[in-house]
């Protein structure tokens, strides 16, 4: 299953500007027929005070259209994270071998409902061993399959100890949630096993990242993540409605 996302108004503008910065190569199907063809985008202008994009494709993407059948266009992009991208469009015109496509409404955005990351609330931890040493990571997003964080109180002899174990697998995991009130109770998610899958230094802040891939989790376990999850996923959601994005 994949969570599909909406992206509107200026979302849209910068996502197309970043396709033609880096020459994205576009996937193009016609809506009519099960034709594929490849190109990118060649420029955005504005025309009569409306946002255009400009397709450079070598092939007759367009077909034999007419005034009763215009032409109607299909994209899909993968991003450099392996997120699918899928748009359509109507065809204005052809010029100097370029074709003419009026903004989308929207663009969906398709996402293992797996990977789908969030945003951590603030203060929530993972805690894990290595050695017999205790190590904490300040949890910056979280997915039903993983975490992110930055590890924290870490001597050097403990990140050359880290970067030994790489891809090896931890076992008794805790990751901590903080409380939504200061009165309440925090709530614990317990990982079986998991793997550390990539280690790095954060150019800003020189902190240690750290990405952790979720491998197994107890059923009941795995249920009162998913709870709390799709929870944030429904705040996330209502913040961005009341924000207009």
């Amino acid at each position: 299953m994949a969570e599909i996302e909406k992206i509107r108004g200026a979302a849209v503008y910068k996502l197309l500007t970043e396709l033609q910065q880096y020459k994205i190569p576009l996937k193009i199907r016609r809506t009519t027929d099960a034709e594929e063809y490849s190109g990118y985008i060649a420029d955005i202008r504005k025309r009569k005070r409306t946002l255009h994009f400009l397709i450079n494709s070598d092939e007759n993407i367009l077909g034999n259209r007419d005034a009763e059948h215009p032409s109607r266009l299909r994209f899909e992009f993968i991003d450099k994270e392996n997120i699918k991208y899928v748009f359509e469009s109507d065809a204005a015109e052809i010029s100097r071998a370029l074709v003419w496509l009026a903004f989308p409404e929207y663009i969906s955005r398709y996402q293992r409902r797996r990977l789908f990351r969030l945003e951590a609330p603030h203060g929530t931890r993972l805690y894990f061993n290595v050695n017999a040493v205790g190590y904490k990571l300040l949890v910056v997003n979280v997915s039903l399959g993983g975490t992110l964080g930055v590890l924290v109180s870490l001597t050097k002899r403990m990140q050359q100890e880290l970067a030994a174990c790489k891809s090896e697998i931890l076992e008794n995991v805790e990751l901590v949630f903080p409380p939504k009130k200061k009165a309440a109770q925090g709530s614990t998610v317990r990982i079986k096993r998991c793997r550390i899958i990539r280690q790095e230094p954060n150019p800003l802040t020189q902190k240690l990242e750290c990405a952790v891939e979720f491998k197994e989790i107890e059923e009941g376990e795995q249920k009162k993540l998913t709870q709390l999850f799709y929870r944030w996923q429904r705040e996330y959601l209502r913040r961005r409605k009341l924000m207009g994005a």
